[in-house]
């Protein structure tokens, strides 16, 4: 069972006393409404900080922490659940007990993390304009390079469309302009906006009793400013309107088909457990609908799944097709949908479809990095349940619920990905 208190105004810890694993983790997550504006500081911020602190001055100095405390790890940590941005650090260190000479981890790690945070390395009252534009060029990189990935490309283009008016068609890392916008002096303004007025969501996973951590982190964030916290929160919009279709041409040899679905409920709904074996049913899986008709029956794709967004309440199919079987393929997906929907759901569709979700929930407990996951996600759902609870759910959902699960379901976006027209 997860133990979440409040340490500081603001600030919460959730620990989970465990001796699984060798190795324990804690992480800190600055919660932030996902604007168009903010976006890229988000993701630039941490890594801008795992620069240099006031008594590790360089990267250097930080590495050689890290190396001296059994390999310990610091990474940056930006995600986006819904219309959230969450923005911080994950920490994995070797349990205290596990030492060769009895060297404590744990409390240096933490009292590290919280330098790391609060005392950064300043020039003329902000950030280092060099690292500054040197983190600020590696995300413009990353940001230019989302277009690589064609698949993740049309599925970004598809939401951008679907959700136009809401804050979800944003990506993760922002736009590059407002990138390209950021400066040393304005990203330390918002570095000190974040600090007071941003909801703080640690995790912790390891054999440490859950007061003492809290002892811990409560004394390392203790400089931390605290005021009102922004509003963050995420708009479900259960009703599609009239379904939009969008193409775009680029110099491509396959297409990309994107479909964007309004699925009618949330993880925080009772209907989640039946609508995410829906999902497993329709298209996640060698043993799903999708890829036994529609890619290996009928060749119609080179790939096609389906995926849910469990915080935002949608549904997204991404298939590789060829440029004359754009419409083929899309009334083929449909139509595998309408099956589910008609309750034409073999036992060993649903028995597949089950074991699957049950076998990736036992393989998520055995990592911390997923129960970490998890744990944040409970937060913003504002539910206390484990995976656990969800795999006793999942294991009680009938056909009957599954095939309504999929009535709920309604198509919103269509989008294509197509070749460049020769002249």
């Amino acid at each position: 069972m997860n133990n979440r208190m409040e340490i500081l105004p603001g600030v919460f810890l959730t620990s989970v006393q465990s001796d699984k694993f060798k190795t324990g983790c804690l992480s800190i997550s600055f919660l932030r409404p996902l604007r168009r504006q903010e976006a890229p500081a988000n993701a630039l911020l941490p890594a801008v900080l795992l620069r240099g602190c006031r008594d590790y001055p360089d990267m250097s100095a930080i590495s050689a922490f890290l190396d001296e405390h059994y390999g310990a790890s610091l990474g940056v940590l930006v995600r986006k659940k819904g219309e959230v941005q969450t923005t911080g650090f994950y920490a994995g260190f070797l349990e205290d007990c596990l030492t060769l000479d009895g060297t404590p981890i744990l409390a240096p790690m933490v009292d590290f993390l919280g330098k790391v945070l609060l005392d950064p390395v300043l020039e003329g009252g902000g950030f280092v304009p060099a690292w500054v534009e040197g983190e600020q060029q590696n995300l413009l990189n990353t940001i230019d390079a989302r277009i690589n990935n064609k698949a993740g490309y049309a599925m970004s283009q598809m939401f951008k469309a679907m959700c136009a008016e809401e804050p979800y068609g944003i990506p993760r890392l922002g736009e590059r302009a407002e990138a390209e916008a950021l400066d040393a002096a304005g990203l330390y303004r918002h570095y000190c906006h974040l600090l007071a007025h941003s909801q703080v969501e640690l995790f912790y996973h390891g054999r440490c009793p859950g007061e003492q951590v809290a002892e811990l982190v409560a004394r390392a964030l203790q400089p931390l400013p605290r005021a009102e916290a922004d509003a963050f929160g995420t708009e479900v919009v259960h009703r599609a309107g009239p379904v939009r279709e969008v193409r775009e041409q680029l110099d491509v040899t396959q297409g990309k088909l994107a479909m964007g679905l309004r699925l009618g409920c949330t993880a925080a709904d009772a209907a989640y457990p039946a609508a995410l074996l829906m999902n497993a049913v329709f298209g996640a899986g060698v043993t799903s609908k999708l890829f036994l008709n529609v890619r290996e029956k009928l060749s119609l794709c080179y790939y096609a799944n389906s995926s849910l967004e469990k915080f935002k309440g949608v549904m997204a199919v991404s298939s590789g097709v060829d440029f004359a079987n754009f419409e083929t393929a899309r009334a083929e997906i449909l139509r595998q949908l309408d099956a589910v929907r008609n309750g034409d759901i073999t036992d060993e569709e649903l028995d597949a479809a089950r074991r699957s979700l049950l076998s990736s929930l036992r393989a998520g407990m055995d990592s911390p990095g997923r129960l970490e996951d998890y744990a944040l996600g409970q937060v913003l759902l504002g539910s206390s349940g484990t995976m656990e609870d969800l795999a006793e759910q999942l294991r009680a959902v009938t056909a009957r619920e599954t095939a309504a699960a999929a009535r709920a379901v309604q198509l919103d976006t269509v989008y294509f990905l197509e070749g460049v027209q020769q002249v």
